[in-house]
Parts: C-alpha cells; structure tokens; sequence
C-alpha cells in the first residue's frame, strides 16, 4: 500500500499539525493495562481513527503510542508515521534474558538486533538490524540515572514466543545475544527504511538459561523490580529527541 502522507492523515484524521514528534511501541499481552498506564502521562490524549494508534501531548511534544505485539503488527505504526515525517521511534516492553548476568529487573538496550522474523526482509533487512547509536546511547544514560542495571549489545528478535526450547535457547546464548523479544530488529529495520531514528528498551522479565519463563511465578521482590524497569522505560522514551 504505498499511500501519501496526506493520505495517511486523513485516514488516521490528523493534521499535519499533528503529526507525531516522537512514536512509542509497547510490545505486550498485557494490552489495556499498558493503554491506561501510558495515556496517564500525556494530555490531549485521543484514539486515531486507525485502531490503538493514541495521540497526545508531553511537554510540548506531540506523542503517538501503540501497543503493537509482535513485528508484523508493529512495523504497521512505524511505517505510517515514517511516511508521515515522524523523527524517532522507540519500542519497549518486555524480553527474556539470553545471559547469566542479566537478571529479571534489568533492562536490555540492543546496539544490534538478529533477523528472527519474517517482516524485515521487505523493507531490505535480513540478517540484522540496528538502531540510532546516539539515541541508543541517550537511552542508555536516561535508565542509568534511575539507577537500573541496564545491559547493551547484540539482541535477538523471533516471532515465535512458544517455540524456544531449552537447546534453541543454549545456542542464542553461546551466539552472544543478551536477550530475546518479538518486535524490536523489524523495528529498527522500518526505521531504517525512512530514515527514523530508533532505539529499544527492554525490561527482563524472564531467565531463560534457568528455565524461567513468562509462566513461572515471581517472587515479590522480583515482580516489584519488573514493573520499576517497565515503567522506566515509558518515562525515559519520552525524553528522547
């Protein structure tokens, strides 16, 4: 669908005021939640008439948030607001921890992320992907100043969440990838293609070396320091420009 910019506003009912300065990805099951939580932050706030596509206004910024799961949904919002002119993109959300060192709490910043989905190769991305470096590194330092552990380097994205064996996942760890999540290389791949700058944060939720997963119950020290990483995350992508 190679639709215009005037196109996409109209069909999204935006004006060209109102084009996004900054556009937020939240990869989650978890969709209502994540809606009410972010929205909580913004003024202004209301639904495009494209579906869970939000608008709103943070310090004098014009927001555009979407809880997108998995990277054929997620492309979709980057593409739009990459024909619209939107700058930057981040994507956050949760990931599941490739290395003994990174623990649940802490919070993956990938400088490069590995090909596992099938939607990158359509906008010319097929082994990886990478972000904005200086974002990256903005983001890096945002996370840092509240004081969470946070881990950058080589990622990996797939698109099948049920399908990661105990083998599959011993041999992600020994190709050095930090962790595993679903949308964030088609991401960085659609940006790339427009010319947005991109950047990822993950919050780790699971330890998939210890057989750990999504599933497993938290203990409360462990379920506190998720939500303090996924909240961060939101709070330190929209101060990125």
């Amino acid at each position: 669908m190679q639709l215009t910019c005037n196109e996409w506003l109209e069909l999204a009912g935006l004006t060209q005021h109102e084009i996004p300065d900054l556009l937020i990805l939240e990869g989650t099951w978890w969709h209502k939640k994540a809606v009410e939580q972010r929205l909580a932050y913004l003024t202004n706030v209301r639904e495009t008439k494209l579906p869970d596509m939000y608008t709103g206004t943070y310090q004098n910024r014009r927001i555009m948030f979407c809880c997108a799961y998995g990277a054929p949904r997620a492309i979709e919002p980057v593409h739009i607001c990459g024909i619209m002119g939107t700058p930057i993109v981040v994507q956050i959300g949760s990931c599941g921890a490739l290395q003994k060192h990174i623990k649940t709490g802490d919070i993956v910043i990938p400088d490069l992320a590995h090909i596992g989905e099938g939607a990158s190769e359509y906008y010319g991305q097929h082994r990886q992907s990478i972000p904005d470096l200086a974002l990256t590194g903005k983001a890096r330092t945002e996370i840092m100043n509240k004081g969470i552990t946070t881990h950058t380097g080589s990622h990996l994205t797939t698109s099948a969440l049920f399908q990661q064996d105990l083998e599959t996942i011993k041999r992600w760890n020994k190709e050095g990838y930090l962790a595993v999540d679903m949308e964030t290389s088609a991401v960085f791949s659609v940006a790339q293609y427009f010319k947005m700058r991109a950047a990822s944060m993950l919050f780790v939720w699971d330890e998939l070396l210890r057989g750990r997963t999504w599933l497993d119950t938290f203990n409360e020290e462990e379920t506190a320091l998720q939500a303090t990483a996924n909240q961060a995350t939101f709070e330190a992508a929209l101060k990125l420009n």
